[in-house]
């Protein structure tokens, strides 16, 4: 007597993301040599994945370690300095330090059904308030069935940005008082 495969609803697949196939470490490393503009790479041993919330002061870090001065900015991001004679050093350098303390690959995994139906109650009840709040024009919200099937297709993503005139607004303003997602607790659960 054979046993049946169970059958598994959207809810139950952590792949459920859309029909993307799953971001792997070497998707990342091909990835990050795109980026670094070097011809060649360094043989890089990863030392440990990070959160999403520690990654610039850890890439602030490694980098100093390597000879860059960085600082750490507001809004998450980082800022490095080198000469132009140290282009190449410091590609080199940052495609290291990337290689090391990357971000847990769970970020860069196509979102699931179950992470855009938390987008959007985010949309609906957070953000797009807010930035109506800010007279800013977010155009309509789409019905959460249609959101999450566009995003998950890429036929009909929606944002509430979609309508808004960015270049005259003040986006550091904006995203400081309305944040444009989910926490990472809400979204991955950590």
């Amino acid at each position: 007597m054979s046993e049946e495969a169970p059958t598994l609803s959207s809810k139950d697949d952590p792949l459920d993301n859309g029909g993307y196939g799953e971001f792997t470490w070497d998707d990342f490393v091909k990835g990050k040599q795109e980026e670094s503009g070097l011809s060649s790479w360094p043989e890089v041993e990863r030392i440990r994945y990070v959160s999403q919330e520690v990654w610039p002061e850890e890439q602030a870090t490694c980098l100093t370690n390597l000879g860059f001065p960085t600082t750490v900015e507001e809004g998450g991001s980082f800022s490095t300095k080198f000469t132009e004679d140290q282009e190449q050093a410091a590609a080199e350098a940052s495609y290291t330090c990337a290689l090391q303390y990357p971000q847990d690959l769970k970020y860069s995994q196509a979102l699931t059904r179950t992470q855009l139906r938390t987008f959007y109650a985010y949309y609906r009840d957070a953000l797009v308030p807010c930035l109506q709040g800010l007279n800013l024009d977010t155009g309509s919200l789409p019905s959460e069935e249609t959101f999450v099937e566009g995003m998950a297709s890429g036929t009909a993503p929606w944002t509430p940005y979609d309508t808004m005139d960015l270049a005259s607004a003040d986006t550091t303003e904006m995203n400081q008082k309305c944040p444009p997602s989910p926490s990472a607790e809400e979204l991955y659960g950590n």
